[in-house]
């Protein structure tokens, strides 16, 4: 594993009922209040199933990216899941524009390369369609970058039925109905307050329930033998096996002995020398007991870089160490050591069920 994706078996959807959805974009889709987004679409939507190598805060997957601009979404595409229903929100990283004259020439760039984001999108293996935002109005002390937000969006209404095949591409209007609010700039800002983020779900909600004719509030369920995927992101050598991507997750690990006084477990970067390492130290307390730990690596660039974590115990003995994703149960998931589908363990709203394989034991 090179880099930290999945790949799922949507096989299951059809007796399950669920409706998978990778939400693609910068800080807007992730970080601060980002999986309230998620959390307020449950409510619109239960059957939802949320995808994507990332989590948040709430722990609901997902393909967010903070600081992305168009350019690092079209360049990191073949790592992005695939999945049946995208939804893509993106661009105004890339329309922080500081004079006048620039925008409308910025404003092409980034309309084009959506277009390409999309199109790479629609070539992935299953996708049905990709729902295409307009990209929100923000507040903040830079003017331009909104209006040249909305100059992007205006070529993309302008240019949608020439260059996206209708019954692939569905426009989720946002901006037109975000001015409409009285006082919007208050609840959106660049990053949207709660309140802003259960305005902004309703649209996506209505938008994705009308395209698909799902009726209000109508529920998934969960048939037998089936379960969410589970990823032990550390290999058998205490190293993980990839770069772990910013985000929450979740630690555990039983404890077998305690050997010495101030008996601890450390997860720590690889490389020590990067500008900002990651550094966790969980005190070991009792023996025979499960340790679960989540934790936050803080956003990449701003206290966190990305990087291969190691896990190291001292003073005590552990064993069955399960690194993974944080769940929106906030439970650890039964240890595996390799990717597998965990049927035990309680399966919340919002993750993707899929069929054990007959030859797997339940975990």
């Amino acid at each position: 594993m090179t880099v930290q994706s999945v790949k799922h078996d949507y096989s299951a959807v059809k007796d399950t009922g669920q409706i998978p959805l990778c939400m693609i974009g910068d800080s807007i889709t992730w970080a601060d209040f980002g999986d309230h987004w998620r959390k307020e679409l449950l409510t619109h939507l239960p059957n939802l199933a949320f995808i994507g190598s990332h989590t948040a805060c709430f722990g609901y997957s997902h393909a967010g990216e903070g600081g992305d601009t168009v350019a690092k979404v079209l360049a990191r595409l073949e790592d992005i899941p695939d999945c049946p229903y995208y939804h893509l929100h993106i661009g105004t990283n890339s329309n922080s524009v500081k004079e006048k004259e620039c925008v409308l020439l910025q404003a092409k760039e980034t309309a084009a390369t959506i277009v390409e984001i999309v199109n790479g999108l629609l070539a992935k293996h299953g996708v049905k369609k990709v729902f295409l935002a307009s990209i929100m109005p923000c507040y903040t002390d830079n003017s331009l970058r909104d209006l040249c937000n909305h100059e992007t969006n205006k070529i993309l209404r302008a240019e949608f039925a020439k260059v996206f095949p209708a019954s692939k591409v569905v426009w989720v209007e946002y901006e037109e109905e975000i001015r409409k609010v009285p006082g919007w700039e208050k609840i959106i800002l660049l990053h949207p307050t709660p309140e802003g983020y259960a305005r902004i779900a309703g649209i996506t909600a209505k938008k994705i329930a009308e395209t698909l004719n799902v009726k209000p509030l109508q529920t998934a369920v969960r048939p037998a033998n089936t379960g969410v995927q589970v990823v032990n992101l550390l290999e058998a050598s205490g190293v993980t096996r990839c770069p772990i991507i910013a985000g929450w997750y979740t630690l555990s690990f039983q404890v077998n002995s305690i050997d010495g006084d101030n008996p601890q477990l450390e997860l720590c970067g690889q490389n020590q020398q990067l500008p900002t390492p990651f550094n966790l130290t969980i005190p070991v307390k009792s023996v025979k007991k499960r340790v679960c730990k989540h934790f936050y690596t803080e956003a990449e660039g701003y206290g966190y870089t990305r990087d291969y974590l190691l896990i190291e115990a001292r003073n005590c003995s552990i064993s069955e160490i399960l690194l993974e994703k944080m769940r929106p149960s906030l439970q650890s998931s039964v240890y595996h050591p390799e990717p597998y589908i965990d049927t035990v363990s309680p399966c919340s709203s919002g993750e993707l069920l899929e069929y054990k394989n007959e030859d797997e034991n339940d975990f």
